[in-house]
């Protein structure tokens, strides 16, 4: 597991908007804002991911926690390209896609 701030998934956007980023944060959360093209999944849900193991895979949530806590989780089931975005997304700075 990689930890990096919101600063330098920002930077990484900018180069390939097609990562594999997940927000944590219930549906709720999510739609009231969120990165563009994350996708949604809410930490109760985390037990069903069963994406290839082989890929990399970012985890963004309110401020942290929940997305160390999910990486660590994965980390156990074999998954080993995992991100952590340790500021969470109230440290996101850039562009916010609501659903409301």
């Amino acid at each position: 597991m990689i930890n990096i701030t919101t600063n330098q998934l920002a930077e990484i956007l900018a180069k390939d908007s097609t990562i594999n980023l997940y927000d944590l944060r219930t549906p709720i959360e999510f739609a009231s804002g969120h990165i563009p093209d994350s996708h949604n999944l809410p930490f109760e849900e985390l037990k069903y991911f069963n994406d290839p193991k082989n890929e990399t895979y970012y985890f963004i949530c309110r401020s942290g926690d929940l997305s160390y806590y999910a990486c660590q989780t994965l980390k156990s089931k074999g998954y080993k390209h995992l991100i952590n975005i340790n500021d969470g997304i109230l440290n996101w700075k850039g562009k916010i896609q609501s659903l409301t």
